[in-house]
């Protein structure tokens, strides 16, 4: 259902017609994603990370050993390229920094030198990424790592009380309902699986009746997705005046999540608000427990936090996260750089008792970065949009070098001066700079329905349209 004529085709189909396509995909995803190897695999993962945790640390070291040995043998952008390089010495991740970073530029443009030599890409699960700061890539996997890696994420639905047997609804970017749809139903039913699809579209306070209906009609217990869009639902259900939805958990992803988020969504559905970690590219994973700590997932892949000649971070050093994928055979990442800051923790023991490694201070993407007037770029404004729960959320548009707007949603108790104290966080970082305060009703979203912190529309100049309303007519 990815090219545009089949997405015509379906919205044009009656709604049970839909529904039973929906179903169908999913029975065909039960064997690939959830068949064989998959219980094993999530209980082998629980173990490495509560009572056996050595046994997970000899299995990631056998592995890392086994992909760095089949990337620099069969896949020929990594022949060619490590070149004189000590790969044979590398036996843990300590001894990654021999290799180097890999950036998603260079995967973009030699595709083709990523595989392994002579595998039929019939054989494989192709994935997309979705294409926030650039042109999507596509990321092909065996089709024995999608029970390993969904299994993975099963284990982080678990650190939050839930599972995927339990009936929730997903609200992400996918395309539930078409965008000119302007009357429920903005959701579709997979009765395979039990579980609801919710357009992240549609959400407003006159359209939030009908998706709180849905939620209690099906009986969602748990929720999925961009956090923002569950903010926005929790928002809008507010303003309308409709009681709580109690649930189990929201965990939220894809999307950077604030504390205003937080407290919204942890308001209106009476549950824990879960940060979960990870990407299309299938490199990592990290999930937040019950106490707020965010617990690299074994398994799923070895994460590095950096500095910018790729020499590790120490703890509470903040530095770009890196990360090498150990279940993909088919297309290795080796030193993949993700395009995010965070620290590691500096004190990794957890009341949770996980005894896994621990995230800290994860500051937004490489890609969120301010211009100023003499061409240096700051990054790392994350925190100090985080500073005010009062801020809904925050983006921060930029024109030209040296000027942004600071769009801000309110939220409850938020005053002018919450927004003041973020533009002088900034401020403090990168000096002589100008940034006026606009207060709206929404934040404008990528095309797949995130949001982003930092929008450079002097970079891109095809998102003037969409952000010229809201900017009054103010930018030059």
């Amino acid at each position: 259902m990815n090219s545009n004529w089949k997405m015509q085709l379906y919205w044009r189909l009656p709604l049970r017609v839909q529904e039973a396509i929906v179903s169908y995909h999913a029975g065909r995803l039960e064997t690939t994603n959830f068949g064989p190897g998959f219980e094993e695999w999530r209980r082998r993962v629980e173990n490495w990370m509560t009572r056996t945790p050595l046994a997970g640390q000899a299995w990631e070291r056998g592995q890392l050993h086994r992909i760095i040995r089949l990337a620099a043998t069969e896949v020929p952008f990594y022949r060619s390229n490590w070149k004189g390089l000590e790969w044979q010495e590398i036996r843990s991740w300590k001894d990654l920094t021999r290799l180097p970073l890999l950036d998603k530029q260079s995967l973009r443009q030699n595709e083709e030198q990523f595989l392994v030599e002579g595998i039929d890409r019939k054989t494989l699960w192709m994935e997309r990424t979705s294409g926030t700061t650039g042109t999507a890539l596509r990321i092909f996997r065996p089709l024995s790592m999608q029970p390993k890696w969904w299994a993975v994420y099963e284990v982080c639905r678990g650190m939050a009380g839930v599972g995927r047997k339990v009936p929730h609804a997903r609200i992400a970017g996918q395309p539930i309902v078409a965008g000119s749809t302007r009357r429920p139903p903005y959701w579709r039913f997979n009765r395979r699986w039990g579980n609801l699809y919710m357009s992240s579209y549609h959400i407003s306070r006159e359209t939030a009746p009908s998706y709180i209906a849905a939620m209690r009609h099906y009986g969602v217990q748990w929720l999925e997705g961009y956090g923002s869009a569950f903010a926005a639902l929790a928002e809008c259900a507010m303003e309308a005046g409709l009681p709580p939805v109690p649930l189990k958990a929201a965990i939220a992803s894809g999307d950077t999540l604030l504390p205003g988020m937080r407290n919204i969504i942890e308001s209106y559905f009476q549950c824990k608000c879960f940060d979960h970690y990870g990407q299309s590219e299938g490199v990592g994973m990290a999930m937040e427990c019950a106490h707020g700590r965010m617990h690299v997932i074994p398994s799923s892949g070895i994460i590095e936090i950096v500095r910018s000649d790729g020499s590790p971070c120490v703890p509470g050093e903040v530095g770009e996260v890196v990360a090498t994928s150990l279940l993909n055979d088919a297309m290795p990442l080796i030193r993949y750089r993700i395009g995010d800051y965070a620290a590691w923790a500096t004190d990794e023991h957890c009341p949770c008792g996980l005894r896994t490694r621990v995230l800290a201070r994860l500051e937004g993407r490489v890609d969120d970065y301010l211009v100023t007037t003499d061409g240096r770029r700051i990054g790392r404004l994350s925190t100090a949009v985080k500073r005010s729960p009062a801020i809904h959320s925050a983006q921060i548009v930029q024109d030209k070098p040296g000027h942004a707007y600071l769009l801000v949603r309110p939220s409850a108790g938020y005053q002018r001066s919450h927004a003041k104290d973020v533009c002088a966080d900034i401020l403090e970082r990168i000096g002589r700079f100008d940034i006026d305060i606009i207060e709206v009703e929404a934040i404008p979203t990528t095309p797949n329905g995130k949001t982003s912190l930092v929008v450079r529309i002097h970079d891109k100049p095809h998102l003037r349209p969409i952000y010229q309303p809201l900017l009054l007519n103010r930018m030059e």
